[in-house]
């Protein structure tokens, strides 16, 4: 049953430093050539020199440092579960979208075939925290003048507008522009033709990455957002004329517009005044004594 549990939490915490790493890091180049499930235990799984770690140091090492704190945090999520089942709680979807979308905007550039999954994990993480929020508070009463003059103070934080993460490469002339997008047609990775060729010297280094842009934003040349209506995701244009030479534009990702009224923020910002006025930080952990809870630890 032991080893179980240290599988188990072995997957969350890698999981867990996946994440950060994209989130600190961005886009990551390498990945993982050995799944995990494939390790010969008998042999070394690191060597330093002459110095050697094996499987049952590692696994030994991330239950003493990570074993609690990954096994309680899944506990949290059951009991989560199971307490907004029975009081019939459930967070508006579009409260969700609104939070994954800024965070997208904060952390930045994902790698396409990281995004999906990293959101998925947001996602599942905005939820358990929202919904323990609305625990705590389930019960209180919050006058509804108050609740409108928060929503009219912070009405900005629930109201995001479209965004397009965007790369471009600029070169000077013509012929060269159509030479990059030749070598993109054949299979050419667009941040290595941004590191060759593009004029560019603020976005080079980051391999012709630009971020996220509104359409009223002063940092993006006019015609960009234009060339993206017709763009699918992950894709690049064909060369066009720009302000500083010829461009490509590279598409990443397209964030749409939401836009969350009073009616759909109002519970959520009872449960905000709620918390604010307990002056507590909500803990999961202060429900387990309605369980039946029996741990390693």
């Amino acid at each position: 049953m032991r080893k179980i549990w240290l599988w188990i939490i072995l997957i969350l915490i890698v999981s867990n430093i996946l994440t950060f790493v994209l989130m600190r890091n961005g886009e990551k180049e390498t990945e993982r050539t050995t799944p995990v499930e494939e390790i010969d235990v008998e042999l070394p799984i690191a060597t330093i020199d002459d110095q050697e770690i094996y499987y049952d140091d590692w696994i030994s090492y991330l239950e003493t440092h990570y074993g609690e704190e990954a096994l309680a945090e899944m506990i949290d999520q059951h009991v989560i579960n199971k307490l907004a089942k029975e009081h019939n709680l459930a967070i508006d979807p579009k409260l969700i979208d609104l939070e994954i979308s800024f965070l997208a905007t904060l952390v930045g550039q994902l790698r396409e075939d990281k995004v999906e999954k990293t959101e998925a994990e947001w996602r599942k993480t905005i939820e358990n925290r929202l919904l323990a929020d609305m625990l705590f508070a389930k019960d209180v009463i919050i006058p509804e003048d108050e609740l409108r003059a928060y929503y009219d103070t912070y009405q900005s934080q629930y109201q995001f507008s479209h965004r397009v993460e965007l790369s471009h490469i600029i070169v000077n002339d013509q012929e060269t522009a159509d030479r990059v997008y030749q070598e993109l047609e054949g299979g050419a990775e667009f941040k290595a033709l941004a590191y060759e060729y593009t004029i560019d010297d603020d976005s080079r280094s980051a391999g012709g990455y630009l971020g996220f842009f509104t359409r009223e934003s002063s940092f993006l040349p006019a015609n960009y957002f234009d060339q993206t209506r017709n763009m699918a995701e992950h894709s690049y244009s064909e060369p066009f004329l720009g302000n500083q030479g010829y461009v490509i534009l590279y598409l990443h990702r397209e964030l749409p517009e939401i836009q969350l009224d009073f009616d759909q923020l109002k519970d959520h910002i009872r449960i905000k005044i709620a918390i604010e006025q307990l002056g507590i930080t909500p803990s999961i952990q202060d429900f387990w004594t309605e369980f039946d809870i029996d741990w390693i630890y």
